[in-house]
């Protein structure tokens, strides 16, 4: 599954329990990208820091490589990838190569003034330096500009699975859940 939302809009969350629910690994971008130790991984973190999204190049290579791994023989969860319609045409072609598909991109819709809401209550807790207030509007800018596109992408291939993320946590998880049955 791929999971394509706003920032906020609770993508790690819910991967997060589903992965622990169907014991497959969900695959963070973010994450990968905010641990690395490299002099590239200080730079893409600088960048991504403000908002911005790392190379398309380096992240394809990036998933791929961690896709090969063993605990993704029996699925994944990818959260923030892909992020670009290169990204998701390449991963398409990577998936066709190994006679892999996806079986589903959950989209998660989230009215605005939520969202900003929950990144500004998450940058209070000093979770993540690009929930601040100042990258919050850039953000969801980049979000529509680069990533809103994807969901016309997916549809074309009727993957598509819109869930409400503005109802409770619980009722989230268990809609996604109905579509894995």
């Amino acid at each position: 599954m791929v999971f394509i939302g706003p920032p906020g809009s609770g993508k790690g969350t819910q991967c997060e329990r589903l992965s622990n629910h169907f014991g497959v690994p969900h695959i963070s971008t973010g994450e990968m990208l905010r641990s690395l130790d490299s002099e590239t991984g200080h730079a893409i973190h600088s960048s991504i820091d403000r908002g911005h999204f790392a190379p398309d190049d380096f992240i394809m290579q990036m998933i791929a490589q961690r896709l090969l791994a063993d605990d993704c023989q029996r699925g994944y969860l990818l959260d923030g990838f892909p992020r670009t319609l290169v990204q998701a045409q390449a991963f398409d072609a990577i998936l066709h190569q190994c006679s892999q598909q996806l079986d589903h991109v959950i989209h998660l819709v989230v009215d605005v003034a939520e969202l900003v809401q929950r990144l500004t209550k998450r940058s209070q807790c000093g979770h993540r330096s690009d929930d601040s207030p100042e990258f919050i509007h850039e953000r969801f800018e980049l979000y529509e500009e680069r990533t809103a596109p994807l969901l016309a992408h997916y549809e074309q291939q009727s993957l598509v699975r819109s869930v409400d993320g503005m109802r409770s946590e619980d009722a989230v998880f268990a809609t996604i859940n109905q579509f894995s049955c």
